[in-house]
């Protein structure tokens, strides 16, 4: 009989982890609570339910007798996906685990307590305690949901910040968080990278490290990775340490995870670590142009319990991606996008609205519009192609 996988989520994001597992002649279960979800359709089997019922999903999971659980690039599902994996002794991280690496005030004190860096964290329930925080902290903050994902709810603030602006970055924090109150924490500077890592038994293996462009003040929202970084061998030295103590200080043991780092002059902090693969394109695309490693194949073997063969491909070429953006509005056309697949460095372009859509302000992941990637024999190479093909794609709102 074939083996079958159950992925929690069936949205966008985890479509590719279907098309893969069915190449590796795995039957697919997907969960995912939108009926509209489009991996449900492209699954073996997919049900509709609420991805926080237990009892449905492990229900669900035992009638369909799976051999592994997994969430692609999702931090909701992943206590789930480590409850039905106890409860099943399926591989699979603990839930004493997923409620680390999706909980950030739980994952700073675990970070903290075995020494990894990563910037003051003092976590507010209500306005006060927020005001309260920010002068301990002293200087710039960011306003961030303890229990959240994709960017959601992030505000910088300087120290002499109105207390409206506070205030509505308070709200802006609490209204994306699903619970926990949310966490001022020190602002620090420097490049933001991430560290693609897989974990089996308890081995961990950096299989890339990405660099990432941010819209910058107030929100940082992610509009552009590429790989490799441009920065030196010693700092994706660094960078890959640090990732590898936070993932085991997590006790992520058996999964792939997604570190998110910023170098600063004093070395690396770290702002987060989930345990799964990381969202925005970065595993799906990226890492196999740039590595030759098809990393969601590894994912769903660890899953499944088996030891993933990986090879990194040195003499691969650069990959970038850059996200589209336009300002507020409703959508009146779209334009240039056969102008960038004629390029010569082109892999792929989406976009994920119409005319007619209406376009809000970039203050999270959901503010991005679609996305070109493209190809070059190094990483300033690729990314100067992805900026040109971003440059020809025309997002005209009203």
């Amino acid at each position: 009989m074939r083996e079958t996988l159950l992925l929690l989520g069936a949205r966008r994001l985890q479509v590719p982890a279907i098309h893969v597992a069915r190449k590796m002649g795995i039957r697919v279960v997907a969960i995912d609570p939108s009926p509209d979800a489009p991996g449900l359709a492209l699954a073996d089997c997919g049900y509709v339910y609420d991805l926080a019922d237990k009892k449905q999903c492990l229900d669900i999971a035992e009638r369909e007798r799976v051999n592994g659980v997994m969430t692609l690039a999702a931090d909701f599902p992943t206590p789930m996906a480590a409850f039905i994996a106890q409860q099943l002794k399926l591989p699979g991280i603990s839930p004493r685990t997923a409620l680390l690496s999706t909980n950030k005030r739980h994952m700073r004190a675990a970070l903290s307590d075995a020494n990894v860096p990563c910037p003051i964290s003092i976590s507010a329930r209500s306005l006060d305690e927020a005001i309260h925080a920010m002068k301990s902290i002293g200087g710039p903050v960011i306003f961030k949901p303890a229990v959240s994902q994709g960017g959601r709810g992030i505000t910088r603030l300087e120290p002499e910040e109105s207390l409206n602006s506070i205030k509505s970055a308070y709200e802006h924090a609490s209204n994306a968080t699903r619970g926990d109150g949310i966490l001022v924490e020190e602002f620090v500077d420097g490049p933001e990278y991430s560290v693609e890592a897989l974990t089996w038994d308890g081995l961990t293996t950096v299989v890339a490290v990405t660099e990432k462009l941010t819209s910058g003040y107030p929100h940082y929202v992610e509009i552009g990775h590429s790989q490799p970084p441009t920065c030196s061998t010693y700092d994706v030295e660094q960078l890959s340490r640090t990732a590898s103590s936070g993932v085991a200080a997590l006790g992520i043991d058996w999964s792939a995870s997604h570190s998110e780092i910023r170098l600063t002059c004093m070395g690396p902090r770290v702002m987060e670590i989930g345990a799964r693969l990381g969202g925005g394109y970065i595993n799906t695309h990226l890492v196999p142009l740039s590595t030759n490693v098809d990393i969601v194949g590894a994912a769903i073997e660890i899953a499944l319990g088996r030891k993933p063969k990986i090879e990194i491909s040195l003499k691969n070429k650069a990959a970038a991606i850059r996200f589209l953006v336009a300002k507020p509005g409703i959508i009146q056309s779209i334009s240039g996008i056969e102008d960038v697949k004629n390029l010569t460095s082109f892999n792929d372009i989406d976009i994920f609205v119409n005319p007619g859509d209406r376009v809000l302000p970039l203050s999270d992941a959901d503010g991005r519009l679609g996305y070109v990637i493209c190809t070059g024999e190094n990483s300033k190479s690729a990314i100067e192609a992805a900026e040109t093909a971003k440059s020809l794609i025309s997002i005209k709102t009203v």
